[in-house]
This record gives structure tokens, C-alpha cells and sequence, in this order.
């Protein structure tokens, strides 16, 4: 086991940059506060995989994944060994090192995707012509 720190360090790849965060603070408050852009589409509310990120060292110093973190991550293909959410995993005592692997939710990205192709075409009045049949969804 790695030896407590008086403050939890956090250290994210892939920049290498370690941010000094505090006990009970989340992966993704430790990033946030510190001015390290991490995706957090659903403002961390564990309702996304945007600020999914594979810790790498310092696991023993996260708290326990709860039931929501497990199915959310479930729908992440990008789930490996490690992967947490960031906004579910707080810092309980020394220091960590993660690695931010930022998923997009495939439905978040495929509403983005529809929004931005209506919005495009928006007609001379101003309203928006639709050309999409719900079934191309």
C-alpha cells in the first residue's frame, strides 16, 4: 500500500499533470477545481460515461464502487481494468494516478449528431425544415 499523504494527490494521464485535491473530493472535482478540462457531460451525475477514467495506481485510496458507477460503466465499451467513473470516485486518502479515457454516451453523441443536422437546416423564415423520419434515429 502507497503511504498516506497529508493532502490526496491525484496525478492524470495522459498530460502527466498532479493536482493536490482533498479527502472526499471526486476524480472529477480533483480535476475541475484544479482547471483541467474533463469531460462531464451529465454534470456528474453518474448518468453518462464522459469522465470515465482507468486508474492505474492508488485503487485502495478511491471509495468502493456502488451499484449506479457498475451499470453505468456496463454500458462503456471502453471498460477495462481500473475503469471508474470520475465523478463516483472519491478520494478517501493518498494519492492517485488515472488515466482519463472520456467516453461519450453513444446516445448523447447520436442526439448531438441529430440536433446539429436539424439545426443546419434551419430555412429562410427562420424555422426549421425537418429531414429526418423518425425512424433514422
Amino acid at each position: 500500500m502507497m503511504p498516506v499523504s497529508a493532502a490526496p494527490r491525484v496525478t492524470f494521464l495522459p498530460n502527466e499533470r498532479t493536482v493536490t485535491a482533498a479527502k472526499g473530493d471526486t476524480l472529477l472535482d480533483a480535476a475541475l477545481d484544479s482547471g483541467l478540462a474533463m469531460p462531464h457531460d451529465c454534470g456528474g451525475n453518474c448518468s453518462c460515461t464522459s469522465c470515465h477514467v482507468q486508474v492505474i495506481r492508488g485503487a485502495e485510496w478511491l471509495s468502493p464502487m456502488q451499484e449506479p458507477e457498475e451499470d453505468r460503466l456496463a454500458t462503456s465499451p471502453a471498460r477495462g481494468p481500473g475503469s471508474r467513473l470520475a465523478c463516483q470516485a472519491l478520494l478517501i486518502g493518498g494519492d492517485v494516478t488515472a488515466r482519463i479515457l472520456g467516453d461519450r454516451d453513444p446516445w448523447s453523441a447520436a442526439a448531438e449528431r441529430f440536433l446539429a443536422a436539424d439545426l443546419a437546416d434551419e430555412g429562410p423564415s427562420g424555422v426549421t425544415e425537418r429531414r429526418h423520419e423518425p425512424s433514422d434515429i
